[in-house]
């Protein structure tokens, strides 16, 4: 009767370890889960705080028939760009896309501070006809016509103080493009 007993307790045994190493394995799971759980939360923390100042920088096309009536000359192209964040932004592209036209002009910007008050920037650095004109947007001389300033699509790109490159669409959807941009530092004027 004791091999019996002896067996018993060591079929015993083995069923207790087995559980115990089966309540381990399930208590490492968990700690897992919260640990993955817990690096999804600082991520989205990070993402979060990395977006809080560049969802403060927004642009939108203007025209001689809106506000900045004395800034904008007619015909000249141009946008209202507003820097709400805490810190100032570089690199900005404002990118204005006039589709039937199968045009795009690009201005660009070194810094753009924070500022209560959008800055109006005018016209641009450089231009493109690219692909089919609508037929209703040549002229008789064969010219291109334009849409009017404010009825441009606006898209901006950005390098926030961090080195993050951002671009909001022309439906003011913003992404994070890039991140770590090496930025030259602005020249030194010289007295």
């Amino acid at each position: 009767m004791s091999d019996v007993m002896a067996l018993v307790v060591a079929v015993l045994a083995t069923l207790a370890a087995g559980a115990a190493v089966f309540v381990a394995f399930q208590a490492l799971r968990g700690v897992q889960r919260a640990v993955a759980g817990a690096a999804g939360l600082l991520a989205a923390y990070r993402l979060a705080e990395a977006r809080a100042d560049a969802e403060r920088v927004c642009a939108w096309a203007v025209s001689e028939r809106e506000t900045f009536e004395k800034i904008i000359t007619r015909g000249v192209v141009g946008a209202a760009i507003r820097n709400a964040g805490q810190t100032p932004v570089y690199d900005l592209e404002i990118v204005f896309r006039d589709p039937p036209a199968a045009w795009t002009a690009i201005r660009r910007v070194r810094i753009v501070p924070p500022a209560e008050q959008p800055e109006v920037y005018a016209g641009f650095d450089e231009e493109n006809t690219d692909g089919p004109v609508e037929r209703d947007r040549i002229n008789e001389d064969g010219t291109i016509r334009l849409a009017p300033s404010a009825d441009m699509h606006v898209e901006l790109r950005f390098t926030d103080s961090r080195g993050r490159r951002w671009q909001r669409d022309d439906k003011g959807v913003l992404n994070q493009v890039g991140a770590d941009v090496a930025r030259a530092p602005a020249p030194v004027e010289q007295l």
